[in-house]
């Protein structure tokens, strides 16, 4: 059963037992109401039979025909003590009509009659009527309201299912959109202002994301498939010439010393970015400083090999973070900087801003395509500011400026 069937039957259900509940009270309360009307004219008509009695004089002719109407069964009994002195109406009774209440005053009912007791001193009065009208009036009640009541709960139940249908029709495009999600097809834009419209489009909003994670992922396995293909190739290059030859010479030490170096780099990068999205952080206090003066003297040969001048303006910026996650992402950050930049500089920088603690990789080359994709040196930077609720800034001014910020915080202790 899909979900408008048991909205509807829902509807249908709740309904049904608001009307029976009702239809129930309704009655109750026409029954009691017709009772206490009852009641009123059985008491009135009793006071009269009573004071007729007491002063010796006949019933009044309007009373006696009253009693005698065709359409009503009425009668009226007068007793002085146990003894019957009179009796009318439109039947008789050889006993009391309600004998436990002669000498007390109230209504009572018994045997299908509706009986009203009035007592002064040894005389007692009760005028009684049959039920059956009121029940029968109560019958057709009952036999019209309950057909009605089925035909709106029916009725409530069609419209139930209609507006089940507009409410859950932002669902049935998701989840149409969910099953062709393996075949890449976009997620449908959700309209609509209700709770099940923002149920959607949040689904949406996650679906999308999960689209943006597997398309990060595929890429990021590609790029790692070709990182990692690279120095396996080398490898194989200069252990197969190894063999060919009979031994290994100082240049193919040096270029496997190399590329192991790489296959190191790569995996650091892989257990960093696997902590950092798993959220494995283990925080300490820090002054970031400290770590960019350490990359500056770390990265300085390179430089220098490469032609290019390593600076450094390491301001305080205290932080509680993982430094080894830091260490890896600003690792990155250098190395890309003195890959990319052919000539010119590369300036390290930290600092504090408006309690912001903050690391800077400045350099002067070619900057940032507007179309470039994250290689994993970036994404493992992003996912380490991330994961210390930071940010990763990507600037372009003459070369490319790449901030990694963090929440400056008081030194404290926990990981």
């Amino acid at each position: 059963m899909n979900l408008r069937l048991r909205l509807a039957l829902i509807t249908f259900s709740l309904t049904l037992l608001g009307l029976g509940l009702g239809l129930l009270l309704t009655y109750q309360i026409l029954e009691r109401s017709r009772l206490a009307d009852l009641d009123r004219e059985l008491r009135l008509q009793a006071s009269i039979v009573l004071q007729a009695a007491l002063s010796g004089r006949p019933i009044p002719d309007s009373l006696a025909d009253a009693l005698s109407q065709d359409n009503r069964v009425q009668s009226a009994q007068v007793y002085r003590g146990l003894q019957k002195i009179w009796e009318g109406g439109t039947f008789t009774s050889d006993l009391p009509f309600d004998a436990a209440m002669l000498g007390r005053e109230g209504p009572s009912e018994v045997r299908g009659l509706r009986v009203y007791t009035l007592s002064q001193g040894d005389l007692s009065v009760q005028l009684s009527e049959s039920l059956w009208l009121l029940r029968e009036t109560l019958e057709r009640f009952v036999e019209v309201a309950v057909p009605i009541a089925l035909l709106l709960a029916l009725l409530s139940a069609g419209l139930g299912y209609l507006a089940a249908g507009l409410a859950v029709r932002p669902l049935e495009r998701l989840t149409r959109a969910a099953a062709r999600f393996e075949q890449g097809e976009p997620v449908p834009q959700i309209s609509g202002q209700d709770e099940v419209a923002s149920l959607a489009r949040s689904f949406a909003s996650l679906l999308d994301r999960l689209k943006d994670q597997r398309e990060r992922e595929q890429q990021f396995l590609a790029y790692a498939a070709h990182e990692l293909r690279t120095p396996l190739s080398a490898f194989r290059a200069s252990l197969e010439a190894a063999r060919l030859r009979g031994q290994m010479g100082p240049e193919q030490l040096s270029r496997l010393h190399r590329e192991a170096l790489r296959l190191e780099t790569l995996a650091q990068n892989l257990l960093a970015l696997s902590r950092a999205e798993s959220g494995e952080v283990r925080g300490q206090p820090l002054d970031l400083a400290d770590l960019v003066s350490e990359a500056f003297d770390r990265f300085q040969p390179l430089a220098l090999e490469r032609g290019l001048e390593l600076g450094l303006e390491a301001q305080p910026a205290p932080v509680y973070a993982d430094p080894r996650l830091l260490e890896q992402a600003l690792n990155n950050l250098v190395h890309n900087a003195l890959r990319y930049t052919s000539k010119g500089s590369v300036l390290l920088k930290s600092g504090l801003e408006e309690g912001w603690a903050w690391l800077e990789v400045a350099d002067t080359g070619p900057g940032f395509h507007k179309d470039f994709h994250e290689g994993l040196g970036l994404r493992v930077a992003r996912a380490v500011a991330q994961a210390l609720q930071g940010e990763l800034q990507i600037k372009q001014h003459q070369g490319s400026q790449v901030r990694l910020r963090l929440p400056q915080r008081q030194a404290h202790t926990g990981g």
